[in-house]
């Protein structure tokens, strides 16, 4: 599309660029027939008094001019009569030039006009190729639109069905958990990390998958940074450890509350509404916020949960099930909520 229209400015611009051509040669054309016209009426009128004089001189006959001169009664009077008829002769030749003159000038003239009517074709034939190229650009641009307007909605009936259909399931799953009392399998872990998490941070019961890794679409692609902990809406979520709490807001976690402490932080995203200790010191178990479906997890709600530590990543961290050990500065949390939350 970034291309049909930058093709489009520049036909455009031609267009333009034609038109201003069109209007001074039709200004040409204009002025040339003016001409024309007042040069024809020129010549008629001159090429009319020729005439009158052939006839006058067709009239009077060879002899009247000589008969005219000898009728002279003094030498003062035949001077003026030779004068006079040398005056008529030149006058004749006069206009008989300026005949001449004027054919040689129509002619021109008309040769011009046949050139400028000429170069009015080419430009006008120029100017339609580019307007039906840019018609077509145009009819192109909207062709590309509506392909992209229809693949979008395909995208989204898409997106809205997966959706819809991973809420059944992990409301499937959070039952499922409910009802059950088994828990994870342990996962291997560093000795010296085995109790970050000091408590489980959502109320339970909970349900949870080895997450970290798994490919994301909402809003653009990006690979999921922590593990949805699935329970009930409106269920406790707690500080894990002692620290700081803090409340943040973005479009795809939606409320957010941060927890900050000694090994590195939380983040709970897309919180129903926050707790009196959503800001400032907490200690462990203290109530953060409560579970909710805020952002892009409408109608699923469960604990965005990510843990981002201030120690180098152990080369034996476990990595998940998508074989990530760290996403940016999150590291796979799913081993700690196994340890803490069984």
């Amino acid at each position: 599309v970034a291309v049909i229209q930058t093709r489009l400015q520049t036909a455009i611009a031609a267009v333009e660029k034609q038109q201003q051509l069109l209007e001074q040669i039709t200004a040409d054309l204009l002025e040339t027939r003016r001409r024309i016209a007042d040069t024809q009426a020129r010549y008629d009128e001159i090429l009319s008094q020729l005439n009158d004089r052939a006839v006058q001189a067709f009239m009077s006959g060879p002899a009247s001019n000589l008969d005219w001169i000898l009728g002279a009664t003094s030498l003062v009077d035949l001077s003026d009569r030779v004068e006079y008829v040398d005056a008529v002769s030149q006058s004749d030749a006069d206009l008989a030039a300026q005949v001449d003159y004027l054919h040689q000038q129509l002619l021109f003239d008309e040769a011009r006009l046949e050139d400028l009517q000429a170069q009015r074709r080419v430009k006008l034939a120029q100017a339609k190729a580019i307007q039906d190229q840019i018609a077509t650009d145009l009819q192109q641009q909207e062709d590309l639109q509506a392909r992209a307007t229809q693949i979008a909605e395909q995208y989204f009936q898409t997106y809205r069905s997966v959706k819809k259909q991973r809420a059944k399931e992990l409301q499937a799953a959070a039952q499922a958990a409910a009802a059950s009392t088994s828990h994870h399998d342990p996962v291997p872990l560093p000795a010296q990390y085995q109790h970050i998490l000091k408590i489980c941070p959502v109320q339970k019961p909970v349900y949870f998958s080895d997450g970290f890794g798994a490919p994301r679409y909402t809003g653009h692609y990006h690979l999921h940074a922590g593990v949805d902990v699935v329970t009930a809406k409106g269920q406790e979520i707690y500080a894990p450890f002692d620290g700081v709490a803090r409340t943040s807001y973005n479009t795809l976690g939606g409320n957010a509350v941060y927890v900050t402490g000694q090994d590195g932080y939380v983040y709970n995203a897309h919180v129903d509404h926050y707790s009196a200790l959503s800001n400032g010191p907490v200690k462990t178990g203290d109530v953060v916020g409560y579970v909710g479906d805020t952002g892009d997890a409408i109608g699923t709600p469960h604990d965005h949960f990510e843990f981002h530590p201030f120690f180098p990543v152990p080369a034996d961290w476990p990595v998940s099930y998508y074989g990530y050990r760290v996403i940016g500065s999150a590291i796979n949390v799913y081993p700690l909520l196994v340890a803490a939350c069984g």
